[in-house]
């Protein structure tokens, strides 16, 4: 039986910050006073990202690094820049945001007003009440401090639980990216995008060098903070697209890939999927020399013990792929664990309207809403599903002030990713540290500055590919046949 050390626990990598002293907070938990007015309790194990200036305060919670295209600054040298621009130039303020990677959440204030900023794609969730003055990373952790009602219709809307801004209880909400939260009003205010796509006139050559430096200055971030890095491989884009840009540090990566079986499994749909991941990563291996590792989960089965159960129920609000923390435990017992991912790849691939151009409006975004959190037969829940829709477009103003933006890939970027995959992450927090290289605001920017064309061609990845890891082009993108038998089919069909 493998189990939980004693790092794997209750709100991992979390914190809450309110007005109010929290009582019931993790044992490991530390609480701290800011402008002898509010406290900020967070998991120990975290770094420490604190500044005070006579009445103004900055807290950036969890990892980041600061990567622009020509210089960068360091962890404290950032801090103080944040706090003095954020008086004194708020666009400069505003702009250098969008050039912070990682995964946290930026707590700024005085002794009146307090703002939160999340990461480029919310990749550290972050929730607010909406009657008290507290946020925190973790639903459950306000929930655990106050009495809150459950959401109407839980049962018959799951997905809309952790959909728009909702939570399963009434009285707390999510931030999104791209927006900030004023914890007094609770309002949530769109910061970004504040103009026109500022690359969609660069150079492409240009664009490619931006992406490069972006990526890199990432990963020897990554590679010089975690004694241990691993990265999934499966069949698709994404983790091929990983796969290139680690080519100088394949020595110091290990790769997993999981499947149902070691043999091809068509018992369900995701079986399927999965099956197919596993041919294809097996063509990979044939020509790639990686420390790889297979996790096959209904050969190898893994009770989850309950109180993993318990952990993760509490933990996250959408928890996907629970099964890969016990099968995490067996295959990589090590401490300071980091999993580089790469799904938010997704959001310059004109994801929602890649077959067939659609149109920049809410009623678009609506009909895509609907298909997805839609799902209850209940009438009534039909109508309330539509109303959430409606109230939450007039509660940020969505559709408003985006510029040149596709409302569908902001949807795609704020919504969906922005939910979804958070709380993915947050699964599996209590085995690894998670980080994404595209949560940055500038290099999701430069992916959706290419024309419709070559985003729906996914060009910009493949493009990257061949500039880094040719080879990988070759095989095919979740396809068993590779390119060359792709297109010879397709010549003498």
């Amino acid at each position: 039986m493998f189990t939980l050390n004693d790092k794997n626990k209750l709100y991992p990598r979390g914190f809450i910050f309110s007005d109010e002293k929290m009582e019931r907070l993790p044992n490991f938990y530390k609480q701290v006073k800011i402008l002898d007015k509010y406290y900020y309790s967070y998991d120990q194990d975290v770094n420490y990202n604190v500044l005070t200036y006579n009445n103004d305060f900055i807290i950036i919670h969890g990892i980041y690094v600061h990567v622009a295209h020509d210089f960068q600054y360091t962890s404290e040298g950032l801090l103080k820049y944040l706090l003095e621009s954020f008086k004194r130039d708020y666009d400069k303020f505003l702009e250098t945001l969008d050039f912070i990677a990682g995964r946290y959440s930026i707590i700024i204030g005085d002794q009146t007003n307090v703002y939160v900023y999340p990461d480029a794609a919310h990749t550290r969730t972050t929730y607010f009440s909406t009657n008290r003055d507290v946020i925190s990373s973790h639903v459950y952790l306000i929930r655990d401090q106050f009495n809150n009602e459950r959401e109407k219709y839980i049962k018959e809307l799951p997905n809309l639980t952790n959909g728009l801004l909702r939570t399963p209880f009434k009285e707390i909400k999510s931030i999104i990216p791209n927006h900030m939260l004023n914890i007094r009003t609770k309002k949530l205010s769109r910061f970004y995008p504040r103009k026109e796509n500022r690359y969609k006139n660069t150079p492409e050559e240009r664009k490619f060098q931006m992406i490069d430096r972006i990526l890199e200055e990432q990963l020897k971030f990554m590679f010089n903070n975690y004694d241990n890095v691993v990265t999934s491989l499966t069949g698709g884009g994404d983790s091929r697209f990983i796969l290139a840009i680690l080519k100088n540090y394949l020595s110091k990566t290990e790769f997993f890939t999981y499947a149902t079986k070691s043999v091809p499994d068509n018992s369900s749909y995701e079986a399927r999927i999965l099956t197919l991941d596993l041919v294809i990563v097996q063509q990979l291996l044939e020509n790639i020399n990686l420390n790889h590792k297979f996790m096959f989960y209904k050969e190898d089965k893994l009770e989850i013990e309950e109180n993993v159960k318990n952990l993760i129920t509490k933990n996250t609000i959408g928890p996907h792929s629970q099964f890969l923390v016990q099968q995490i435990l067996k295959h990589f017992p090590v401490d300071n664990l980091l999993h580089i991912r790469g799904n938010l790849l997704e959001i310059g691939q004109s994801r929602l309207y890649r077959n067939e151009y659609r149109e920049s409006t809410v009623e678009e975004v609506k009909i895509e809403f609907l298909k997805k959190y839609s799902t209850s037969k209940n009438e009534d829940a039909k109508e309330f599903t539509e109303k959430s829709f409606d109230d939450f477009i007039d509660e940020i103003n969505f559709g408003n002030n985006t510029y040149d933006f596709h409302l569908l890939d902001l949807y795609y970027w704020e919504i969906r990713g922005g939910r979804w995959y958070s709380e993915l992450i947050n699964t599996h927090d209590i085995v690894f540290e998670t980080l994404s290289p595209f949560s940055h605001r500038a290099l999701i920017e430069i992916s959706l500055s290419f024309p419709y064309e070559k985003r729906k061609e996914e060009y910009m990845y493949t493009e990257m590919i061949n500039k880094k890891f040719p080879i990988l082009n070759f095989v095919g993108d979740n396809n068993p046949l590779n390119y060359y038998e792709q297109n010879r089919n397709e010549k003498y069909k």
